[in-house]
């Protein structure tokens, strides 16, 4: 009876140890998904400060804000 018991201690220790695992992955997982979202929006928002820099230094700007004013998707 007693080598009954050690087998169940042993599976339920095997199991709990999985399930631990399991939420440590998916944590993991979590954490590398939101990091990998914060670099892109980061390199979004450079790329987008540099173009808008070059839009600004050449004088593009006013004719896209013509543009915009002149024509809109209602149009």
């Amino acid at each position: 009876m007693s080598k009954l018991y050690l087998c169940g201690v042993i599976l339920a220790a095997v199991i709990a140890a999985w399930c631990a695992g399991a939420v440590i992955g998916r944590a993991k997982c979590m954490e590398n998904v939101a990091n990998r979202a914060a670099v892109n929006s980061q390199q979004q928002i450079a790329k987008k400060e540099k173009i808008n820099a070059e839009i600004y230094r050449t004088g593009v700007r006013d004719i896209r804000d013509i543009l915009r004013t002149k024509y809109t998707i209602a149009d």
